[in-house]
């Protein structure tokens, strides 16, 4: 038996945490498509592809989850967290809840903006989460197509993830 004195683990990336209170849709990935779930996505000819440098946060349409039992590749690692979407499947686009990602940088507060990096720098790479803007590198995520993300949670677990909320 574990026993948590402070903070219990937020949870795998890419699991959606509240499940009665999210909605998911299927989706179809198209190229390129993310090696890992937990990463924001935007529609794309025939299905959706990870956000990309000169996307705008109104071309985010939802998070990418993955369902349990879910559909992955054979080098998916729980011990990780790294879980491959199989592209020939479809796979789940969270466009209103709650789910854990992964931090990059900073410390979340619940109700805070969650900001993703559009162009990448010296350890921030592009389609990541942060906390706060970061020198116009960053983009906060509060007008995208399936609404307004914030964060739900209020620090991160010892892997460095946090719980996200997208408000419709």
């Amino acid at each position: 038996m574990t026993s948590y004195l402070y903070n219990s683990p937020s949870g795998v990336i890419g699991d959606v945490s509240r499940v009665d209170e999210s909605n998911v849709e299927p989706a179809m990935l198209v190229t390129p498509f993310p090696a890992n779930y937990g990463v924001a996505m935007k529609y794309g000819s025939g299905g959706v592809t990870p956000f990309a440098h000169g996307d705008t946060a109104s071309a985010v349409c939802g998070l990418l989850v993955r369902a349990v039992p879910g559909i992955s590749q054979s080098s998916s690692n729980e011990s990780t967290g790294t879980f491959q979407p199989n592209q020939s499947e479809p796979q789940g686009l969270m466009v209103r809840g709650y789910a854990t990602v992964k931090v990059n940088a900073g410390t979340p507060v619940r109700g805070q903006p969650v900001y993703i990096v559009e162009t990448a720098s010296s350890g921030h790479a592009v389609g990541q989460f942060e906390t706060t803007a970061n020198g116009g590198n960053n983009i906060a995520l509060s007008s995208t197509i399936c609404g307004n993300w914030t964060w739900a949670s209020d620090d991160v677990d010892a892997e460095g993830n946090a719980e996200i909320r997208i408000a419709q």
